[in-house]
């Protein structure tokens, strides 16, 4: 077997087939589902990227081994679409969740049950591994708590599905994160920058098309010496983008929430690859421009919509930089090779 080696990473190609690109409408429950559960996206490129602590043998377990929930990412999740599916989503005002690590316990419960009655105690443990609660190995009386918390909220929550009207989906919180998304979200509606990006105006005053929570899909050609090419099917959901064609311009914005001051948010799109995340996605929508719009070597910008989620709850725009491009083009090329490599060869290695 040949070692993976910087020399042999520059023999691997890496081409697009585009009679497989697809641009479709897919729901978060089908996009994330078991259905396109063996396709990259850029979350699973992570799961094999050193610099994030990534492994092949991560890689090949997938997300669903190695998601993390935590409030936060629950929190992120909420603003995203409450900002950008308020059509299929709303915040639920009369049931309040339980905190912390226990609501997120109860929301994951809540799926395995939709019917208001308490699970057993061997998949509470399972709820509070996922969760990280108590370590993963609650005792006998934190579980007991954990019912008490738990019971209210599931016999509100399936009432009020019972009695609602709501085609939408909602989103509940406990009272504290519920006020806080809520500020969030207007500060996001507030701000005419980011409205400006999410509903863009024409050179004549009209409004070009502005897609949100658009999927694409594509199959790679991969071929690594030695051995016989194989294809990688990656896939996309991208929180917004415009394609302008006729100034040959297309814009991916990602709405991000961050816990600090806006003004420090560059030292966040290091630390969590987010110029990998954009770089990937511009690179599926020239892709995009090109096959379906006739659009060739079109200009590409990429914006952070970024909102804190600390009093005074600023937002703002952060623009991707060249250079941001430049290192997020090289690393998603680079992981589809190692993922292309250790596909054909394997990841354990002697």
């Amino acid at each position: 077997m040949m070692i993976f080696t910087n020399d042999l990473l520059q023999q691997i190609k890496i081409t697009p087939l585009l009679d497989t690109l697809r641009l479709e409408n897919i729901s978060d429950a089908s996009y994330f589902g078991e259905h396109y559960s063996d396709y990259i996206s850029n979350s699973r490129m992570g799961l094999i990227n050193p610099a994030q602590g990534g492994t092949p043998e991560a890689y090949f377990q997938g997300l669903s081994k190695n998601a993390k929930f935590t409030t936060s990412l629950a929190f992120g999740s909420a603003v995203h679409e409450l900002s950008l599916q308020p059509e299929s989503f709303f915040l639920c005002e009369d049931v309040a969740a339980p905190t912390a690590k226990v609501g997120l316990m109860a929301d994951w419960l809540w799926k395995i049950t939709k019917n208001g009655e308490l699970p057993s105690d061997d998949v509470l443990r399972e709820a509070a591994v996922k969760v990280d609660y108590y370590n993963g190995i609650p005792s006998n009386a934190q579980l007991s708590k954990v019912k008490e918390a738990i019971k209210p909220y599931f016999k509100a929550r399936y009432k009020f599905e019972q009695d609602s009207t709501d085609t939408r989906c909602p989103i509940y919180f406990d009272d504290k994160n519920r006020d806080r998304l809520r500020e969030v979200i207007k500060s996001l509606n507030e701000n005419k920058d980011i409205q400006s990006l999410l509903h863009p105006e024409d050179l004549v005053g009209g409004f070009l098309p502005s897609e949100n929570e658009r999927t694409i899909l594509l199959n790679i050609l991969a071929e690594v010496p030695e051995h016989e090419p194989i294809e990688l099917k990656l896939k996309a959901k991208l929180d917004n983008f415009t394609i302008d064609s006729v100034s040959k311009i297309i814009t991916v914005n990602d709405v991000k929430t961050t816990g600090k001051m806006v003004s420090e948010f560059d030292a966040a799109v290091k630390m969590y690859h987010y110029y990998r995340e954009i770089a990937f996605y511009s690179w599926l929508l020239s892709l995009c421009a090109k096959k379906f719009y006739g659009i060739d070597n079109p200009t590409i910008k990429g914006n952070f919509l970024v909102v804190e989620t600390i009093p005074a709850y600023w937002s703002s725009v952060v623009a991707m930089k060249p250079k941001w491009f430049l290192a997020g083009t090289k690393e998603f090329l680079t992981l589809l090779k190692m993922i292309a490599y250790y596909t054909v060869n394997g990841y354990e290695q002697d």
